[in-house]
């Protein structure tokens, strides 16, 4: 017997250290080669050892059940919480068991919530998103992954591209905004910034895509609730984020909580197997979210684990994250309740994954590198001009703002004055500490000329009030029915406003809120989101005019918590001017892509390259913008098309492009858009995209509200 385990164990060692030679020039190479390792590994796994590698824990770290499970071959990944984070020597530690003490020295895959940063915690998602940058994100995520890298994660929970139009949904502010295109775009940059051009590579992490699918959509913004969704408007609207995520070579999904149309996320096969897997081509593997499976029985669907485990694996859900249902599996492919062949699909995709990472190669995290996660002023310059850009100004009355070149007392004030958590719901491993206020970066950027005080009085000029949520009430399960600022501080911007000096109101905050009461109040309002870790200085560049505001709207912000939804690219009813309410317009307080700046820009002479096209054709729209005013500033131009008679009804507008210029004082460009056919598809009753000939609008425009309008046609 002890002869056969030598044999056994010689040529397990001789076929892992051969997975693991680099190959001939004449040898099958990438994924393939890849591949070949998984289904060579694959055949020497029994069937417990498979059904271990779709198991994912959460642990605070190290302990006897977790070392047992381990050398088991029970566990295929770790979760480490946001708040409870194990160091490097013990992540070592716990791989250590898995290479060494196992039978087949399969490594874990680490996870951990990097979601806007993990040491340096830049603006959150949303924030980042009124930046129309794509590079900082890109930017903002390289960052997150080579700290999250150095800390021994190899997988990061983000980037979360759920097209999101209700405000009072906490989850909101993870998201990049309400428009389908933008959520794209952003997607492709995140997935980028976190996995390079080679995720083995030092310094990147696994991306991850969430939630699959519709998450967003959440009946009365109540998370987790179930969602009513067309096929139409899935594949129109919430899809095509995670097939950019997917086409940009995003490794792993995540299954959303939802309910769709009666088929949890987490169980749903028409959206997971067929239109993920199959449709789109993903190659990676799917995780569930937390508990998700085993709540499919809350959610009425299966009686018990083994149902539920049974619905998922089935469904296309390859790791189960946190919950243990899948440990049931073994038993139900003995009893022919399920095809091993379901479960092999699963682990080939997990070990495609962790092949990919490099992790049979290098299991183990450096030493060495932990001290270079933390922040630098590189990093934090970098976070700044996130923050800065990301923030918006919705009014700016007789140009009160900049404060500058002028002798001035400044009073700070309100409950965001001094507040250092301001870094969102998910912080990662940010430290309150390292964050700079509102008040001291006001105070440590101010001229000489300029006094700065924590209270108003006989003195004050202007006075600076810092009001917005906490990080407590927006984000996962933090859901609102009034959208108002909380804390009675609408009646402390009233009382403020007794003293009759002006107000600029600075609103820290997570979600588009109500703020007609606070525009009543203020002569300027910015917004200001939770800009994180370099909140204050971000904040002083733009209230002393040296940085130039630039961000704008990625949400629509509604007058009322009764209007919601609203947002710019609803459909068109049968009598579109009657389609009000008795006591409020239908029209939001702030539009989507709506942003003030210091400098004044002009839209002038609208060109469409062409009046008729074929549909090989592509077409050129220019304008020329103009920076009237002596300030130099950045204007984020944006492309709008409609669809004017379609085979299905169609969005009023829809976002097709974008230009970020800078503009120095009286500079003029000429913006050019090349629209090409095939950015005019409309899906066909198989969710196909065609195009179809006809009319079609088309605005370059400041806003979503208002631009130059021009016409071309599809013959």
């Amino acid at each position: 017997m002890n002869n056969l385990k030598i044999i056994f164990f010689s040529i397990t060692l001789t076929f892992l250290l051969a997975c693991n030679t680099t190959p001939e020039s004449n040898e099958i190479k990438g994924d393939e080669l890849i591949m070949s390792k998984v289904d060579s590994l694959l055949k020497l796994m029994s069937l417990e050892e498979k059904v271990g590698q779709l198991s994912q824990r959460f642990s605070a770290g190290l302990d006897n059940k977790l070392s047992d499970d381990i050398k088991n071959g029970q566990v295929g990944s770790l979760l480490n919480g946001r708040k409870n984070f194990y160091t490097v020597k013990e992540r070592n530690k716990i791989q250590k068991i898995a290479i060494e003490e196992t039978r087949l020295g399969i490594p874990i895959i680490f996870g951990h919530d990097v979601i806007h940063g993990f040491r340096t915690i830049f603006p959150i998602s949303l924030a980042q998103s009124c930046t129309w940058s794509p590079k900082l994100i890109e930017r903002a995520n390289s960052v997150a992954a080579s700290e999250a890298a150095a800390n021994g994660v190899d997988w990061a929970f983000a980037p979360m591209v759920d097209v999101s139009r209700d405000p009072r949904w906490g989850r909101i502010a993870e998201s990049y905004g309400e428009d389908t295109y933008l959520n794209a775009v952003f997607s492709k940059a995140a997935v980028n910034g976190f996995q390079g051009t080679d995720v083995s590579s030092e310094g990147k992490v696994i991306a991850c895509l969430k939630h699959f699918v519709g998450y967003g959509a959440a009946t009365g913004g109540r998370d987790y609730q179930y969602t009513e969704i067309s096929d139409r408007t899935m594949h129109e609207v919430y899809l095509p984020s995670f097939e950019a995520g997917v086409n940009a070579g995003a490794l792993t999904v995540m299954s959303a909580f939802n309910d769709i149309n009666g088929v949890p996320a987490t169980a749903n096969k028409k959206y997971i197997r067929e239109t993920l897997k199959e449709k789109m081509n993903f190659n990676g593997f799917v995780v569930s979210d937390w508990d998700a499976v085993e709540e499919l029985i809350k959610h009425g669907i299966a009686s018990d684990k083994r149902e539920a485990a049974l619905l998922a694996i089935n469904a296309g859900v390859d790791m189960e994250m946190k919950t243990l249902t899948y440990q049931e599996l073994t038993e139900e492919v003995k009893a022919n309740n399920l095809s091993e062949n379901i479960i092999d699909e699963a682990v080939r995709r997990i070990l495609f994954v962790k092949y990919k990472k490099g992790l049979f190669k290098n299991p183990y995290t450096s030493l060495t590198n932990i001290d270079k996660a933390n922040p630098t002023l590189e990093k934090r310059k970098l976070a700044r001009q996130i923050a800065s850009e990301s923030m918006v100004l919705l009014k700016n009355k007789e140009n009160i703002l900049p404060l500058k070149n002028k002798k001035i007392n400044i009073a700070v004030v309100g409950l965001f004055a001094n507040e250092t958590n301001v870094m969102g719901w998910w912080q990662s491993l940010g430290k309150n500490e390292e964050v700079v206020t509102p008040y001291s970066g006001l105070k440590n950027n101010a001229d000489s000329y300029i006094t700065i005080t924590k209270e108003v009085n006989s003195k004050t000029d202007v006075i600076i009030a810092c009001v917005g949520e906490s990080s407590t009430l927006f984000g996962e399960n933090h859901s609102r029915t009034n959208i108002k600022l909380p804390n009675n501080q609408e009646a402390f911007l009233n009382k403020l406003k007794k003293k009759e000096k002006p107000i600029i109101t600075v609103v820290f905050n997570g979600r588009p809120l109500d703020l007609t009461g606070v525009l009543e109040s203020s002569e300027a309002v910015l917004i200001g989101w939770h800009p994180g870790i370099e909140t204050g200085n971000a904040l002083a560049d733009l209230i002393y005019g040296k940085s130039n505001p630039s961000g704008k709207l990625t949400t629509s912000f509604p007058k009322s918590v009764g209007q919601i939804p609203v947002y710019y690219n609803q459909r068109n009813s049968g009598r579109p001017h009657q389609s009000n309410y008795r006591d409020e317009t239908s029209k939001p307080l702030f539009p989507f892509g709506f942003g003030l700046s210091y400098s004044n820009f002009e839209y002038d002479n609208l060109i469409v390259s062409k009046e008729k096209l074929n549909r090989k054709d592509s077409l050129l729209i220019s304008a020329k913008i103009t920076n009237n005013s002596n300030v130099q500033g950045t204007e984020i131009v944006q492309l709008y098309v409609q669809d004017i008679v379609g085979s299905t009804t169609r969005p009023v507008k829809e976002l097709k492009g974008f230009r970020k210029i800078t503009l120095a004082p009286n500079e003029s460009k000429v913006v050019n858009f090349t629209l090409k056919t095939n950015d005019l598809t409309v899906l066909n009753d198989d969710f196909n995209p065609i195009i179809e000939p006809g009319k079609f609008n088309i605005w370059i425009s400041t806003n979503s509200d208002k631009g130059l309008k021009g016409t071309f046609e599809i013959e």
